[in-house]
């Protein structure tokens, strides 16, 4: 390569940087915006899948863990706020799991997730799918709703700040006490 062609090649390298420089790096700061912004809505969709996880899973110190400190849960089985009042709240509920259980009878399915970031609060709709064994064993549907969370960026993670399940079928409003009853295959099952 000639030394001319080197020159040229270089110069149109260095020369981008020196004119952003000009500019104040405005392109590059927008840049880095919409790039935290993307990496923000990752975190938070992996909160919303996390959450299923921990609950299906019955470890309910991590589900717990996924609330800031001052988090709110709401839903079919009450509400609490703090990690320490929603673990409390499973344990109480749902029972404590067994030292090495392994769910077989229950799963929920998360999806849909939008999620709107600003600064260091978002707001997430998403829908989930309840599933448990029939009476065969086979999977079946057994609820279907969606979650309306609030996040907060609570010591440099996303955390739940407020989370409220609604019931789409069978139909129950997360803020209405005259819930209908449960269906009777879920009766005793892990539920939202």
């Amino acid at each position: 390569m000639s030394r001319l062609l080197r020159a040229a090649l270089a110069l149109a390298l260095i020369a981008p940087g020196a004119a952003s420089a000009q500019q104040g790096d405005a392109p590059d700061r927008a840049l880095a915006q919409r790039v935290q912004v993307l990496e923000d809505r990752e975190a938070i969709r992996r909160v919303i899948i996390a959450y299923g996880e921990y609950l299906d899973a019955r470890d309910y110190a991590g589900y717990a863990g996924l609330f800031a400190s001052d988090g709110t849960w709401s839903g079919g089985l009450g509400s609490a706020t703090g990690p320490a009042a929603i673990q409390k709240l499973l344990e109480e509920k749902l029972g404590k799991p067994e030292a090495g259980f392994v769910n077989k009878r229950s799963f929920h399915l998360v999806t849909t997730e939008v999620i709107d970031v600003t600064g260091d609060t978002a707001i997430a709709r998403s829908r989930y799918m309840f599933y448990t064994a029939d009476g065969e064993g086979r999977p079946a549907t057994t609820l279907a709703g969606r979650y309306v969370d609030h996040f907060v960026r609570e010591n440099g993670a996303w955390k739940i700040k407020t989370r409220t399940s609604h019931g789409v079928i069978p139909w129950r409003d997360g803020d209405n006490p005259e819930r209908p009853p449960l269906p009777p295959q879920l009766q005793g099952a892990v539920k939202n």
